[in-house]
């Protein structure tokens, strides 16, 4: 029986030496795992939400700066321009409702002569004109004069109607101002007392057309004067609701991690006894026979729960947090060089506000802190996939 199962020194040499590969080949394997994964002292799931808190930590920390940048804008328009802009949205809103009674009365008085409540009437919209005129043709000058009284001199200070369609519209109603001044003091009866005789000339088609064209750049006009502090309110409005709850949470399969463990201790079994003499060829064939598969099988179960519970979540997550990130900083950026627009050519604060994000930063590794760099993470992470891959394919 024992010449029957002898093996030749070389065979068992090679023999020894699949044996042992394996069984070391399947402890590093289990070591790796219990080290990258299921210690939560040393596992990379633990740095990835590490990771993310850090992400989540930053987003919040420059929500924070967002808040403290619009308290500085939000100060500076209530101290210094918002009277401006309360007084000239006011103004044209009056006008508009005055240029309207007028339109009615230069359509109705063109055969007839002008009735006392009409001239007074006129007369109104003339003195609200001429003040409108004065404000806007002023309204340079007062807001330069706030931004030399300001403690933060020429930074931080709206100028809306100095940027696009605004510009064109503070001119254009400043000309029609001047058109329309001067036909309604042409209009105006200088002698009041003889005006029941006196028949007015017919109005020029123009001059309707002027009006029509006024009231309906007045309302634009409103809404630029008043389109700064929208985008104000608008940006803190967004900032106040935003959360974040980006951590990362895995459970190892126990089941399969403890056939996984007793399988590497097997094998380590069954290699000593073979090397000691105390497993005969047959013997081994035999056993290897009987759970050889099983122990690649435990293997393979233990790789495809890990990949569909871990590997494609953490994929999956990374590239979500990867579309918000870039989702939340777009807007930002975005919402701030909207703001930009209104400011004097000259301040550059708010553009070296978006130069002080740190997300213009190359992550850099840190092994004495919690937060680990991205890039570390993804490299970490898909060696450790790539090395399960290439083991459970050796078993």
């Amino acid at each position: 029986m024992e010449t029957r199962h002898r093996v030749d020194a070389s065979l068992m040499m090679n023999t020894v030496s699949l044996l042992t590969d394996a069984a070391e080949l399947h402890r590093q394997m289990r070591i790796r795992i219990n080290r990258g994964i299921v210690d939560t002292g040393t596992s990379w799931t633990t740095a990835l939400s590490k990771l993310l808190t850090s992400l989540d930590d930053m987003k919040r920390g420059h929500i924070a700066d967002s808040m403290s940048l619009l308290s500085t804008l939000r100060d500076v328009y209530t101290k210094h321009v918002n009277y401006l802009v309360t007084g000239l949205s006011t103004l044209p809103q009056d006008s508009d409702s005055l240029t309207a009674e007028v339109h009615i009365i230069a359509a109705m008085t063109q055969s007839i002569p002008l009735s006392q409540p009409q001239i007074n009437r006129l007369k109104l919209l003339l003195d609200r004109f001429y003040y409108l005129r004065d404000m806007l043709n002023n309204y340079d000058s007062m807001l330069n004069a706030e931004a030399l009284r300001s403690s933060h001199k020429w930074r931080y200070f709206p100028n809306q109607l100095h940027i696009g369609e605004c510009n064109r519209l503070f001119t254009s109603i400043k000309d029609s101002l001047n058109l329309q001044t001067e036909w309604l003091v042409s209009f105006i009866p200088e002698d009041e007392e003889d005006n029941t005789t006196n028949v007015s000339s017919p109005v020029d088609a123009d001059v309707f057309t002027n009006m029509t064209n006024f009231r309906s750049e007045v309302a634009n006009f409103s809404r630029c004067l008043l389109s700064y502090k929208e985008e104000l309110d608008s940006f803190e409005a967004e900032l106040s609701k935003l959360t974040f709850t980006s951590s990362f949470h895995y459970e190892p399969p126990t089941t399969w991690l403890h056939h996984f463990n007793m399988d590497s201790q097997w094998l380590e079994s069954i290699a000593n006894q073979y090397i000691a003499n105390s497993l005969s060829k047959l013997n081994l064939a035999e056993v290897l026979h009987t759970n050889g598969s099983e122990v690649v099988n435990n293997a393979d179960q233990l790789y495809s729960d890990m990949e569909l519970s871990l590997f494609s979540k953490v994929s999956d997550h990374i590239d979500n947090e990867e579309d918000y990130m870039v989702s939340f900083y777009s807007d930002l950026l975005k919402r701030v060089t909207s703001i930009q627009r209104y400011m004097y050519p000259n301040d550059t604060s708010l553009e070296q506000f978006m130069r002080r994000l740190s997300i213009w930063r190359m992550p850099i590794v840190n092994f004495q802190k919690p937060q680990v760099g991205l890039l570390f993470i993804l490299h970490t992470a898909h060696v450790d996939m790539r090395f399960c891959d290439l083991n459970a394919n050796v078993l």
